[in-house]
């Protein structure tokens, strides 16, 4: 039974002059500039948010573009390296955006970008994804929010084997600070060689204990089990914890190739059975997606 639908980093209502990525080309890098640009971004966010107060949008993903280029490997940086002017006005933007969603009971989560591959053989690559969801893990605390703040990510591939890629993600994980593992959650991928929802349930879940996402719409492209044995195998592993599991849908895009996600819903969201659940449309037209799903009696009725 689906709780509440989000809608995932960018506002389109609001337009292109409230953003929450605002970013510059490398070669013009400076610590004032990019500064200035996250004092910019951590606003913003702020008022999407509110923005999802007053159209009553209780989950939202928050983009990972609020700091540019801080885990860069060349011109990386800490919030601590900023000049303290913009470094104590990023805080209090954030910490503001964070009461918002409290306040206004909105679930807040994130998504790191396709190169997080904590489970690469290769270890600069390791390397930059640990900066990366630290870099995110930073983000969670400044908005003030527990371990309920999901960091979702993938395995990131299969390299050698499944069992030699499981067994090395769950040794990075491991090693993850223990704020992080708490937060951190997997999904299931979209073509047939990679990882389905059982590989990541018996291969990973059950060596190290990380929560799982199931992505409906991956799940079209890469299966081994049904959808409802899918859904079991995904919301059995947040069990004992205090917040309810999510899951991701979209749909084709037409004239695209299938996984290509589209503008807007056309069908009603699959039922899951009993258990509650979040739903994160990952829909190219944003809230505007959410706004016409939720206005439309048929599809709202017999997803929701």
């Amino acid at each position: 039974m689906i709780r509440h639908l989000g809608y995932a980093c960018q506002n389109l209502t609001l337009g292109g002059k409230v953003l929450s990525s605002r970013t510059i080309r490398l070669k013009n890098f400076s610590l004032q500039r990019v500064a200035e640009l996250a004092v910019k971004n951590s606003e913003d966010l702020g008022t999407i948010i509110q923005w999802n107060a007053h159209n009553n949008i209780q989950f939202f993903r928050v983009g990972s573009g609020i700091f540019p280029f801080m885990d860069h490997p060349d011109v990386g940086y800490k919030l601590d390296d900023l000049p303290s002017p913009e470094q104590s006005q990023i805080k209090s933007n954030l910490s503001r955006a964070g009461d918002l969603a409290r306040q206004n009971n909105i679930r807040l989560s994130c998504h790191p970008g396709p190169y997080t591959c904590l489970a690469s053989p290769n270890t600069e690559i390791v390397d930059k994804t640990k900066d990366h969801l630290l870099m995110h893990n930073m983000l969670a605390d400044l908005l003030g929010c527990n371990e309920q703040f999901a960091i979702n990510i993938h395995v990131g591939g299969v390299y050698e084997s499944k069992q030699t890629t499981a067994k090395r993600f769950c040794t990075e994980f491991s090693n993850l600070p223990q704020s992080l593992q708490q937060r951190i959650t997997l999904e299931n991928d979209d073509k047939p060689s990679m990882w389905s929802m059982s590989d990541l349930r018996e291969m990973i879940h059950e060596n190290c204990g990380i929560k799982l996402v199931l992505d409906i719409h991956h799940h079209r492209f890469c299966q081994r089990e049904s959808l409802l044995e899918a859904a079991d195998m995904a919301f059995s592993t947040w069990k004992d914890f205090p917040e309810i599991p999510k899951i991701h849908y979209s749909e084709s895009r037409p004239g695209a190739r299938p996984q290509a996600h589209s503008d807007y819903i056309k069908g009603p969201i699959p039922d899951l059975g009993d258990q509650c659940y979040d739903v994160m449309l990952e829909t190219k037209a944003k809230e505007l997606a959410l706004l016409a799903f939720r206005s439309n009696p048929v599809l709202s009725s017999s997803s929701v």
